[in-house]
């Protein structure tokens, strides 16, 4: 994990950006959505528009909290936390596989949602998009 100072945000955005898997740690000062709770996420539409293989997709959010975004880059990542599937409603455990936003500065403010790798990838592809 790389510690990154406040000066370097710009070249560790850009960093992450280009690297496939998006494996550049950037570290937050606060939570972005320091509201955020177990169920913040269950009046959402998410969408799953389209799949990049097992590593990332590309999903429709729209909730009246978080905003709305029409193509967000989502990666396949490990829960850091408990949570709720912004898809299924299902329970996410600590350590699950889930897929989630992309980090950038500044973080969306749904950077905290999740949805269960295991439901993105029950979605047949004809199904997507």
């Amino acid at each position: 994990m790389q510690i990154v100072s406040k000066a370097n945000r710009a070249w560790f955005h850009t960093m992450t950006l280009l690297s496939p898997d998006g494996g550049i740690h950037i570290p937050r000062d606060q939570p972005a959505r320091p509201e955020y709770r177990h169920d913040s996420f269950q009046r959402c539409a998410a969408k799953i528009l389209e799949r990049h293989g097992q590593a990332s997709a590309t999903v429709a959010w729209s909730d009246s909290t978080t905003g709305h975004y029409g193509e967000q880059q989502w990666q396949r990542a490990i829960a850091r936390n408990s949570g709720i599937c912004a898809v299924s409603g299902q329970v996410i455990a600590k350590g699950d596989a889930v897929y989630r936003p992309r980090l950038k500065l500044p973080a969306p403010p749904n950077a905290e949602a999740m949805i269960l790798a295991s439901v993105m990838e029950t979605i047949p592809s004809a199904d997507v998009m």
